[in-house]
């Protein structure tokens, strides 16, 4: 199991908020940051970002803190075959890059996702099968080991 899947489900139900960086209230981009800082591996942050965060350079701390991506390309054109345990994508909703996850593993569905999501009115972290649809909005793909 890869650590950074395991650490992240240890963040499963923690409750969403924006900007958020501890387990009573962390959002999309705080996952990958807190979960690395509990493995001992400390990364640059940007907190200082707006409910669209693609406006206030998250694209560029991602790369600050996790390097250049090892795949990037137009929402869709993903596939699942680039993707292994522990990576941290980035996904465009609507047009831009707007939310983060760390890809997991998932009996049904092969992959997972696992995320802070406070679109589906769960408000928390979850994790859930990646379906198609969920694919196709991956736009980057980061990978650094723990």
């Amino acid at each position: 199991m890869n650590a950074l899947v395991q650490q992240a489900r240890t963040y499963l139900g923690a409750p969403y908020r924006h900007r958020g960086r501890k387990r009573t209230g962390i959002d999309c981009a705080g996952l990958p940051w807190c979960c690395y800082a509990d493995l001992g591996v400390q990364l640059p942050d940007l907190r200082l970002y707006g409910r669209e965060p693609h406006q206030d350079g998250m694209m560029n701390a991602v790369r600050a803190a996790l390097g250049e991506p090892v795949w990037q390309g137009a929402k869709g054109s993903c596939s699942r075959e680039t993707l292994q345990l522990g990576d941290v994508v980035v996904l465009v909703f609507v047009q831009e890059p707007h939310h983060m996850a760390i890809v997991g593993d998932d009996e049904l569905y092969g992959l997972s996702l696992i995320h802070a999501d406070g679109t589906l009115g769960t408000s928390r972290v979850v994790e859930h099968g990646m379906e198609a649809k969920h694919l196709a909005m991956i736009c980057a793909v980061f990978r650094r080991p723990v």
